[in-house]
């Protein structure tokens, strides 16, 4: 059950708007006094990022660190841990909690008899994506339908956008759909994960692979395809937690001398307690973490991370055919504070 004072707090409202929150606060785009983050941003020096998320606790607090310090133009909900709709109203809810406004279209859902066999908690995953932690009673869809044509709704978001960073934290159902139109102003792609195998130009792999690995061989195969085309390499840049028992620099390894998986990258308690009382979107993540540390005990830094690698390059370094951090997981939960706090991480 979520922590009472978390959700009151997070809320700010009293218990009937905590009951009620999603149905009565505006959408984003509409939202009174939202600090504009989509086109009009983009517009005064024509650097965009779009982000492709599923919907995961991961996904929001990335999307939160970056929206304070650079121009997102467009989030894209693809369907993984959250489904479309309903993670786009998640995703809402962070960045309305924020006094952010940045369209949230939803995005593609996989073939379901093309997926993966879920894992057994996958539902329990699912439901508590949706919920922001347990901070809502019950999913919410977002302010946008599902378009008929992701690419033509994307389009008037990025329309003043002449260099475009992709982030990819979630399946690759949707960026089929969107990435052609967009690869011939995208400057570089970063994803979360690693490809296999695990050097320069091995194809993709990881988690969001296997919620659509259709779509994931697809995509790499299209991104191959064009760059021997058009004679240009579209930059992709994988990021990933430290996984194996050498890390770079001073950085924690990722498993032990006896091959136990060690996870420093991750959200702890003290963390959470800290961004509860920060400024700008730092409450607003600490208090999502508060509302139910059960949700996010077996998980990691993975968006954080990938999301960071756009802010700060100079901390990561190439391990095979991937990125990971070369400082340790404190200096990056200190980066990630000021990053939410709207501050040079």
């Amino acid at each position: 059950m979520a922590n009472w004072t978390a959700r009151a707090a997070w809320y700010g409202l009293g218990g009937l708007v905590l009951c009620l929150g999603p149905l009565l606060l505006p959408a984003p785009a509409a939202a009174e006094g939202a600090v504009q983050a989509g086109p009009a941003a983009a517009a005064r020096d024509g650097r965009c990022i779009v982000v492709d998320s599923d919907g995961d606790l991961d996904d929001y607090r990335a999307v939160a660190a970056l929206a304070p310090n650079r121009r997102v133009a467009a989030i894209v909900m693809t369907e993984g841990i959250a489904r479309p709709l309903q993670g786009a109203g998640a995703m809402e809810a962070v960045l309305r909690h924020g006094n952010l406004a940045i369209p949230v279209i939803p995005g593609a859902s996989a073939d379901p008899e093309r997926q993966a066999r879920p894992d057994k908690d996958f539902q329990a995953w699912r439901d508590n994506a949706e919920r922001l932690n347990g901070l809502l009673p019950a999913p919410v869809h977002g302010s946008l339908a599902e378009p008929g044509n992701l690419a033509a709704a994307l389009r008037p978001h990025v329309r003043d956008c002449t260099s475009i960073s992709l982030l990819v934290i979630g399946p690759w159902s949707s960026f089929l759909s969107y990435g052609a139109e967009l690869l011939e102003r995208v400057d570089r792609i970063v994803a979360q994960g690693r490809p296999y195998p695990d050097e320069i130009g091995g194809v993709p792999d990881g988690q969001n692979c296997r919620h659509d690995r259709d779509a994931c061989y697809t995509a790499f195969d299209l991104l191959v395809g064009r760059q021997l085309r058009a004679g240009r390499r579209v930059r992709t840049d994988w990021v990933d937690i430290p996984n194996g028992p050498q890390p770079c620099a001073a950085a924690e390894p990722g498993v032990d001398a006896e091959g136990n998986r060690l996870f420093a990258f991750r959200p702890v308690a003290a963390w959470a307690e800290g961004l509860a009382a920060g400024q700008r979107m730092a409450p607003v993540i600490g208090g999502m973490l508060q509302a139910n540390p059960d949700g996010w005990a077996r998980t990691s830094l993975w968006d954080d991370l990938a999301a960071l690698y756009l802010l700060r390059p100079d901390v990561f370094a190439a391990r095979g055919g991937h990125l990971e951090p070369c400082v340790p997981a404190a200096t990056v939960q200190r980066m990630l504070t000021a990053a939410l706090e709207g501050k040079a991480p």
